[in-house]
């Protein structure tokens, strides 16, 4: 590898998925880097060089939207070879292809066992929001303020006024609780593992990723539209998707964006 260049790490999957045909011909990873197999003892990692001066986080597309994209495109391009992936956490970089491999047997067995652990699971997510129509009504006592003249210019956007709205009533939140409690009740046969993750954005809803058999992917979203909101409320499911929110090498880390070796 070039003195220039990096190694950024994808996954881990079983030593089995290696050799010829394991990776996609022509897949390419953050950058646009050749993604290639690191063998590290018994498992295989899927790596790429990249320039060592190309920042992976940043302000723009490139270092943020853009790789993440690209980043969760090679792991989805190794769940779709009939495996499950332990995905890494966007941003696990190392210095060449060395240092990726001893901060892996540094962890083997965390790792090992999390590849043996996951294999033949996925993760499902659910997006729980408020219709339009709810969040309407909900918005309907401040209307008039968000429009009087003196205020238009200055005042809060639409979803703050949804936001403070909520703070005050809590109304979305114990909706959304006794919805979320329906679905756990639905899907209770068929979900190993949960997880609800925080919201990271002034719409109020709630997301919550199950880890679900590959055998068992019909009967979830099956019984996930069991469950009836009376137009109120929305689901979108998500999946099956590599199981980031359950990849934590420690046991409080919970794992939620992916294998992280510097915990």
């Amino acid at each position: 590898m070039s003195t220039h260049m990096s190694t950024h790490l994808y996954c881990v999957v079983p030593h089995q998925l290696r050799g010829a045909g394991a990776i996609p011909p022509g897949l390419s990873g953050v950058g646009g880097g050749r993604v290639r197999e690191l063998p590290v003892d018994g498992l295989v990692a899927w790596v790429s060089d990249i320039e060592r001066d190309v920042p992976i986080w940043g302000t723009g597309v490139r270092e943020t939207g853009e790789g993440l994209r690209e980043h969760d495109a090679v792991v989805e391009a190794a769940l779709e070879t009939g495996t499950t992936p332990v995905p890494a956490r966007f941003g696990q970089r190392f210095d060449d292809d060395d240092a990726c491999r001893a901060a892996l047997v540094r962890r083997a067995s965390s790792v090992e066992s999390l590849v043996t652990t996951m294999q033949g699971f996925v993760e499902m997510t659910i997006i729980i929001t408020p219709s339009t129509r709810r969040m309407l009504r909900d918005l309907e006592p401040v209307i008039p303020e968000m429009l009087e003249p003196q205020t238009r210019g200055n005042s809060p956007r639409y979803l703050d006024k949804l936001r403070a709205t909520e703070n005050a009533s809590g109304a979305v939140s114990h909706a959304t609780d006794g919805l979320a409690d329906q679905i756990r009740l639905a899907t209770v046969s068929v979900v190993r593992r949960s997880t609800v993750h925080q919201s990271v954005t002034p719409m109020p809803l709630r997301t919550i990723s199950h880890l679900v058999a590959r055998d068992d992917i019909t009967a979830y979203k099956r019984a996930v539209r069991t469950v009836q909101s009376a137009g109120e409320f929305r689901f979108l499911v998500i999946g099956p998707r590599a199981p980031y929110s359950f990849c934590g090498l420690t046991d409080d880390s919970g794992g939620t964006h992916g294998m992280n070796l510097a915990d």
